[in-house]
């Protein structure tokens, strides 16, 4: 119940922080146009700064056999999600964008200060894990989903500056080579950028969209509804017998910064590619905009349930 608690406080102040960027875009102090220069500079420059920061930890084999539980976690659990999804969306009638909205969560810019702020930075590390598994999905069966077409840019996912962060980092850390001080607190104080930028990004594409629309809609409702809290009560059924049968409890915390990430809002990169591609892109920014708004409601109930069943 404490940690629920805690992480409810987080979601609030999070909450405040979209608020300064609806202020921001009610008023036209901030566009659209300058949202999308915001979002440049988080994913460019000061995500690959935090995970690069969050993974100078000293090493341990707890630390590397908690990140490879990770890793093995985030990959079972988007197989299961690719191929559950496949069979359950005719039968509920959802397209492909919005199935892809079930499928991929908001395992970076969301999951990285929330995790940050209720566990500690050091939690951060285990993120990475998330974080790999989803760049590399996102720029293949993500992309492919949307486009139609059949295709993999390898170069793009090798290049892609999260990738390499999360690369250089771990040769960091398995490496045990710790960064110069100056270094590593100039990359420290960047990625603590994070979390506010990416609120108030938020903040002004809830200030440009039709709210009324939005939660009018039944498909919206259903997706938001598989994504907040179908897929992590799922989620905790399985790691509560795994805990209780070959997980050890001594990994419950990466487990749990796991769930979190199955727990948390529709990935914005959906609604990213399917406005590059011009594939429902209304209704993809619709159905992000209303996981984010939901998601203070429901990350915090999910996690008094991951604590009554896992713990």
């Amino acid at each position: 119940m404490e940690l629920s608690l805690i992480l409810l406080q987080q979601i609030l102040v999070i909450a405040l922080m979209i608020l300064f960027g609806f202020a921001a875009g009610k008023t036209n102090m901030l566009t659209l146009e300058n949202s999308a220069v915001i979002s440049k500079l988080v994913l460019y420059i000061i995500s690959p700064c935090m995970l690069i920061s969050s993974l100078q930890l000293e090493y341990s084999n707890e630390k590397a056999l908690g990140f490879v539980l990770a890793i093995l976690a985030a990959v079972v659990y988007h197989i299961v999600m690719i191929t559950g999804t496949r069979f359950f969306a005719p039968v509920l009638k959802i397209n492909t964008v919005e199935r892809a909205s079930v499928i991929y969560s908001n395992g970076g810019n969301l999951l990285i200060p929330i995790v940050g702020y209720v566990l500690g930075s050091e939690y951060v590390f285990y993120c990475c894990a998330y974080t790999i598994i989803q760049a590399i999905l996102f720029w293949t069966h993500l992309l492919s989903m949307i486009s139609g077409e059949k295709r993999m840019d390898l170069r793009k996912v090798i290049l892609n500056p999260n990738i390499l962060a999360c690369i250089l980092g771990l040769i960091l850390f398995f490496g045990r080579i710790t960064l110069p001080e100056i270094l590593s607190s100039a990359l420290s104080r960047t990625g603590e950028c994070i979390g506010p930028l990416s609120m108030i990004v938020i903040g002004i594409m809830i200030a440009d969209a039709d709210l009324k629309q939005i939660f009018s809609q039944k498909s919206i409702w259903i997706v938001s509804a598989l994504r907040l809290l179908v897929s992590p009560l799922i989620t905790c059924v399985i790691l509560a017998v795994l805990v209780r049968t070959v997980i050890p409890k001594s990994m419950i915390s990466v487990l749990f910064v796991f769930f979190l990430a199955t727990a948390a809002p529709s990935a914005s990169t959906v609604s990213q590619l399917a406005n590059v591609e011009h594939r429902d892109e209304v209704l993809a920014g619709s159905i992000n905009i209303m996981t984010v708004v939901l998601c203070i409601a429901t990350m915090p109930l999910m996690t008094f349930v991951f604590q009554m069943m896992v713990h």
